[in-house]
């Protein structure tokens, strides 16, 4: 019997600090021996291709800079079902919208199609700066560790 395959989907704009989180994650994750059943992309702000693609999955782990207005560094963890679209498309209570297209769109174009992983859980972490420039701030940085530790206890 095989493992379910699961994709770690970076989410993010390089060129804008703290919102590069989703690909510095994946990044560091590609300096790490995973299970044969993981995967790992970098799909920077490209929806289409990320609703396209998710659908292969059991199981995807989105890593996204999420501004909510708290504390800069603060962690977020949700998993969203394609009932939870489907019953609130909007998401009041945990909008995404950083990219040109945003995860809750993401999300919902895959359902659509039909393409709507078993399990979608959503990682991420308050922004500090969100101004052009490479790097994350300070504090971004220090919730790196903790992001990853949570990526490795998602994929078992």
């Amino acid at each position: 019997m095989s493992l379910p395959r699961i994709l770690i989907c970076g989410v993010g704009n390089k060129l804008k600090k703290d919102d590069g989180l989703g690909p510095y994650i994946i990044e560091e994750l590609e300096k790490q021996v995973l299970p044969a059943n993981v995967s790992l992309l970098d799909f920077g702000t490209s929806g289409f291709k990320t609703a396209l693609e998710i659908g292969k999955y059991h199981k995807v782990i989105f890593v996204d800079a999420i501004q909510l207005g708290n504390q800069p560094g603060q962690i977020y963890k949700t998993t969203l079902s394609k009932q939870d679209l489907s019953e609130n498309p909007s998401l009041s209570s945990f909008t995404i919208s950083l990219h040109e297209s945003d995860l809750e769109k993401i999300l919902t174009t895959a359902s659509l199609i039909g393409n709507y992983p078993k399990e979608v859980v959503v990682l991420g972490c308050e922004p500090e700066d969100l101004s052009f420039g490479l790097g994350l701030s300070g504090k971004v940085e220090n919730a790196v560790s903790k992001i990853i530790d949570l990526i490795l206890k998602e994929i078992g």
